[in-house]
């Protein structure tokens, strides 16, 4: 009869004590493994004693940020360091989009400084058709005319074998890959600094068919 009694008590306690409280999220038993601790990167309190102290524990020196891993790039950031010292300059990759001929002139491609044999070229060459392929010939077209597939309904989309676009430079087709220029756009996000200057030796490969 007891054991009825305490039955019943603990049934009644169970349902007068559900009640609709979008407010009330329930009782949590191990909260962390529902809500993460985080760290803030830029501000951290070192102080212990302090109501804000926010400090990782499971980082050296207790840091909020870790220090990145040698030759680590920023995103869209050029790399001073590809390439022969000297060929490229640090501030490279920071020129402004609109210094097109400023490009042109001063931008020299860090692969030509690398190879050197004629089968490196080659095949820098080649890794460069790739890339175009993947890249520029829906637009440009597999030999560069202009008549790709998009270029033929976008209009406008010039032959590298002629006209002002068969006397660009390195630096130019450089520039026109990472900024864009008149109806195209800029192809930064999707290739990385490298590959464009891949792209630049193939693309200089078309300027001089016939």
């Amino acid at each position: 009869m007891k054991f009825i009694y305490i039955t019943l008590a603990l049934s009644l306690t169970l349902l007068f004590s559900c009640k609709k409280d979008n407010n009330n999220t329930g009782t949590e038993y191990a909260n962390e493994m529902y809500h993460s601790e985080a760290y803030e990167p830029l501000s951290q309190i070192v102080d212990e004693k302090n109501a804000d102290y926010n400090s990782n524990p499971n980082n050296p020196y207790k840091m909020n940020m870790r220090k990145p891993v040698s030759n680590t790039l920023k995103i869209n950031k050029f790399n001073p360091n590809f390439g022969n010292q000297g060929v490229i300059v640090p501030t490279t990759y920071h020129i402004n989009k609109d210094s097109f001929e400023l490009s042109g002139r001063t931008l020299k491609s860090p692969l030509k400084a690398k190879t050197t044999f004629l089968a490196d070229s080659a095949i820098l060459v080649e890794q460069g058709k790739v890339l175009y392929t993947n890249f520029c010939s829906h637009c440009h077209g597999e030999t560069g005319q202009g008549n790709g597939a998009v270029g033929v309904v976008y209009k406008g989309v010039p032959s590298y074998s002629k006209g002002r676009v068969k006397t660009d430079t390195e630096g130019h087709i450089w520039h026109t890959i990472t900024f864009g220029r008149n109806r195209m756009w800029s192809h930064a996000s999707q290739i990385n600094p490298e590959d464009r200057w891949k792209i630049v030796l193939y693309v200089q490969t078309l300027q001089n068919q016939e």
